[in-house]
């Protein structure tokens, strides 16, 4: 819902458009669990094996909070469905008009397993992305989101004073958005509730945040 539609939020609750219950996560936090578990199980990237295990939630609900996958963005099924026919794992739209914001929702894994190498970290962030979202923006957005993650490097992202007009799936707004918020208070709880009570893509908005927090 649009940022004054609704009464804002102030702790955790459940509802919204899926009526889950307080603490249940969306496809944001199970993409990540998925590559958390390839990272583990690997012992370091194995892009087949990730998309494996994105197919796996989305068709049986591996590692989502109610045993199904009742959420995904348009881009990442169609990456999905690509790889089920191809087995490429490498499956994202470098089309600038489908820069949308899967690549970075998910990103907090890729800087836990390789933050000690700097360069191996983004290099790493900007291969997830691609496996569903492979546009140059997108490269960009989860190459700097890995960088300030692990160094505290601001120097490529927004800077923004005001909140965003529209907190929408695009890349580029969710990373506007999501710096906002980290303006708007000294606790992770502040700036996560400022991120989420933006409305539009407040999933989203708020998985990135919290990992930028965090």
């Amino acid at each position: 819902r649009d940022r004054g539609t609704f009464e804002p939020v102030t702790t955790i609750t459940g509802g919204g458009p899926f009526d889950l219950k307080a603490g249940q996560w969306t496809d944001d936090t199970s993409m990540a669990m998925c590559l958390a578990q390839m990272l583990r199980s690997a012992n370091g990237w194995d892009p087949e094996d990730a998309m494996k295990r994105f197919v796996n939630w989305r068709r049986n609900g591996y590692l989502s909070s109610t045993g199904v996958c009742f959420d995904i963005g348009i881009q990442t099924a169609e990456a999905l469905d690509l790889f089920e026919k191809t087995r490429n794992p490498y499956c994202g739209s470098t089309d600038e008009a489908k820069s949308g914001n899967g690549g970075i929702m998910r990103l907090a894994p890729v800087v836990l397993a390789y933050g000690a190498e700097v360069d191996s970290a983004i290099a790493v962030a900007q291969m997830q992305s691609r496996l569903t979202h492979a546009s140059p923006t997108c490269m960009k957005a989860a190459a700097s989101m890995a960088r300030f993650m692990v160094t505290g490097d601001t120097s490529l992202l927004p800077r923004p004073e005001a909140p965003p007009d529209v907190a929408s799936g695009y890349v580029v707004h969710t990373l506007h958005a999501a710096f906002w918020a980290l303006t708007q208070g000294d606790s992770f709880r502040d700036v996560l509730l400022a991120a989420v009570n933006l409305g539009g893509d407040a999933d989203t908005v708020g998985a990135v945040t919290g990992q930028l927090a965090g």
